[in-house]
């Protein structure tokens, strides 16, 4: 290849029937990386797929296509809910695009190429409890590629964000900058106060059993057994999440969710479904728990529902939503007098005044706070008004009071043991000391957050560090891993719907098209 030819890189896609949107926002994808990417990086991407084959001979010849997937460079698996076309002639492959997938898996195995990628298109939690034939096999293939972490596999939520994975995993191909299967590590630790819950509970089905049995009260005793085996279903559920194996645990919470009235239960799936990305689950299972508890009943449940769905309001960047339901929390809580539920209901709307850049009304929700957390005793309330009040004082300039307040959280933190909030903290230290431009001691601070996080399964937390990482490499000049950490910090954010992941894609944008720039200023 001469130095002015582009090297071709071959991209074939594989899918069954329900992602055509899918199969032509890959090809949208190729010819924007070509006109820009390409032309800079001296490559030029070529897609395949079945399309090329019926284009050149009329019909769907699966011999040609297996030819264009033994030629390939990068073979894209994509699935949503059907498994593919039966295809009797394919033994042992049950359809057509499994076939597909292992011939490039076998070839892989024997060469080291095609480079291999899987994305799945996210499907409800109700389908996945109930999910027929088709979706069985998707649900056991991605635990099957979970187990055997031999290929990198990415969840997406629309042909927009499917477009975006392309890119952002093509780029790093032609790039030579792609991890490794076996790096991934998806372990979601899920809130103890939440597990001792739903062990308590479990117990006392137990016991109630027992005393149903006494009374010879048949009926009960069969409730209170399925209340006990969904109770004992939910803990397997967590221990599975903690060991890493996440789509055998989602397997179990999909279920659960649909199924169960228990709110304890519901509190455990939506945890799991937020700190795993998928945000729409969680909006599911906060709606079924207000269902059950009564959106417009004066509970204690309904207070605790209401503040969990102004926080992922809040994720996804829609404030004026999060502090009209943060405020419904706030009128129950008051009129049952739960002071704790107040008090952690003024920090929620002090992070929404304070994402609003309104300091004012954000110091004054955490002073109210910090008020009520110090006559309560409350030390684990105090430490997060703490941390908050910090991030209020750096932003206003004032960086001695705001180190004063992050270690005074974290001090607090670490005598409790809570490695979440410690994690927090060391990241507000971290942009602390990025602010002042002490650059060691910022990437210190979130390398801790990361070494803590990555164990927790804390993905908002996690992209938030890489994000912050790449700025301090940027305020060093090494580009290299500036644009290392915001394709991670891109990658996990499309992941829970943040918003913003827009704005790391813009200076990940920026950041290459300053390199393009720099290219051509050398002088003659």
């Amino acid at each position: 290849m001469s130095e002015t030819e582009k090297r071709k890189i071959r991209v074939f896609i594989a899918s069954p029937g329900d992602l055509v949107e899918e199969r032509r926002k890959f090809r949208d994808a190729i010819t924007v990386l070509n006109i820009g990417f390409g032309d800079g990086a001296n490559v030029e991407f070529i897609p395949l797929g079945w399309e090329d084959t019926l284009a050149s001979t009329g019909r769907r010849s699966q011999g040609v296509i297996n030819q264009d997937i033994d030629a390939c460079d990068v073979f894209i698996l994509t699935m949503h809910r059907r498994w593919g076309q039966y295809a009797p002639d394919a033994a042992p492959y049950s359809s057509y695009t499994e076939e597909e997938f292992h011939r490039a898996l076998e070839r892989w195995k024997k060469s080291g190429s095609p480079e291999i990628f899987v994305f799945f298109k996210r499907v409800d939690a109700a389908s996945e409890a109930d999910p027929g034939v088709q979706l069985s096999k998707v649900i056991k293939f991605r635990q099957h590629l979970e187990e055997t972490r031999q290929i990198l596999y990415r969840y997406f939520d629309s042909p927009e964000s499917f477009l975006n994975e392309v890119d952002t995993h093509l780029r790093a191909y032609a790039k030579g900058e792609l991890p490794k299967a076996e790096e991934r590590d998806d372990a979601v630790v899920l809130p103890i106060a939440a597990l001792e819950e739903v062990e308590k509970a479990k117990q006392v089905a137990l016991q109630k059993t027992e005393e149903a049995r006494q009374a010879n009260d048949k009926a009960e005793i069969e409730r209170l057994k399925r209340d006990a085996l969904e109770l004992q279903m939910a803990k397997d559920a967590a221990k599975l999440a903690k060991e890493g194996k996440i789509e055998f645990a989602r397997e179990k919470f999909t279920k659960l969710v649909t199924e169960t009235t228990n709110l304890r239960i519901l509190y455990l799936g939506y945890e799991f479904f937020h700190r795993t990305g998928d945000l729409n689950s969680a909006f599911r299972v906060l709606e079924k728990w207000l269902t059950l508890s009564g959106a417009e009943n004066k509970t204690e449940e309904t207070a605790v529902a209401f503040g969990n769905l102004g926080i992922l309001y809040r994720m996804r960047g829609d404030l004026d939503h999060a502090e009209e339901i943060h405020k419904k929390a706030l009128v129950i809580n008051e009129e049952l007098d739960r002071k704790d539920g107040i008090a952690i209901t003024y920090s929620n709307l002090g992070i929404v005044y304070e994402k609003r850049g309104d300091l004012e009304n954000a110091e004054k929700m955490y002073e109210k706070a910090l008020v009520i957390n110090e006559e309560l005793g409350r030390i684990t309330g105090m430490a997060i008004v703490y941390g908050n009040l910090g991030i209020v004082y750096e932003k206003r300039g004032d960086f001695q009071r705001a180190e004063e307040m992050y270690r005074m959280a974290l001090a607090i933190n670490e005598a409790l043991g809570r490695k979440e909030y410690m994690a927090n903290q060391y990241g507000n230290l971290g942009n602390l000391y990025a602010t002042r431009g002490d650059l060691d001691l910022a990437e210190e601070m979130y390398k801790k957050v990361l070494a803590i996080d990555e164990i927790l399964g804390r993905k908002e937390s996690i992209a938030n560090a890489y994000s912050n990482l790449g700025i301090v490499y940027k305020d060093r000049g090494d580009v290299k891993m500036v644009e290392e950490m915001y394709q991670k910090a891109i990658v996990l954010f499309k992941e829970i719907g943040s918003p913003i992941e827009k704005e790391v894609t813009e200076w990940l944008r920026e950041l290459r098209d300053g390199e393009s720039s720099s290219e051509g200023d050398t002088e003659a």
